[in-house]
Order: C-alpha cells, then sequence, then structure tokens
C-alpha cells in the first residue's frame, strides 16, 4: 500500500468545499482575530468559492453594519493573511 502525503489528501478534500488555495483556510482559524470578538459573535464564514468568502450573519441590523464594513474586513484578511486570496466578501443573513 503507497502512502498518500496529507497535502495531497487535504488538496482534494479542500477542492470538494471548493477552496483552492490551502494558506486561505486559515482564514476560518483566525477569524475571530479579523472581525474582532464582538463582531465574531454574530457572523462566521463558511466558504470561500472563486475568491469570494460568504459570511453567514445572524441578525439583519448586523447584516446592514458588516456591508458598511466590508472594505475594512477584506483589508483586515489581507493584513493577517499577508495575501491577497480574498477577493471579494459577500454577507448574508442565516436562515
Amino acid at each position: 500500500m503507497a502512502f498518500i502525503p496529507l497535502q495531497k489528501t487535504l488538496a482534494k478534500v479542500l477542492k470538494g468545499y471548493r477552496i483552492n488555495d490551502i494558506e486561505s483556510i486559515k482564514l476560518f482559524a483566525v477569524w475571530d482575530k479579523i472581525a474582532g470578538e464582538k463582531l465574531a459573535a454574530h457572523c462566521q464564514p463558511v466558504r470561500i468559492d472563486r475568491g469570494i468568502l460568504y459570511v453567514e450573519v445572524d441578525d439583519p441590523l448586523w447584516l446592514t453594519q458588516l456591508r458598511y464594513m466590508k472594505i475594512d474586513i477584506q483589508t483586515r484578511i489581507e493584513e493577517i493573511l499577508q495575501k491577497n486570496s480574498v477577493k471579494d466578501v459577500r454577507f448574508f443573513l442565516k436562515q
């Protein structure tokens, strides 16, 4: 039985979730740092598809607030991940 490198297996799993950049997965781990504790309590990233980060929000008021903060959040993502892996951020209301 041949061994398959973990990175290769992980890449296949992430591709199933439409995440092509393994480095982008760090975003999920550091979301509290990107958004801040107060904001992160009301929104969570759910997926990255073709460079677009989709963030689920629990309240319509927070959804409106986050839309105004979109550029700030994108800037924080670039600062913390130190790369331009997210082209756009889209917020949607949790159902």
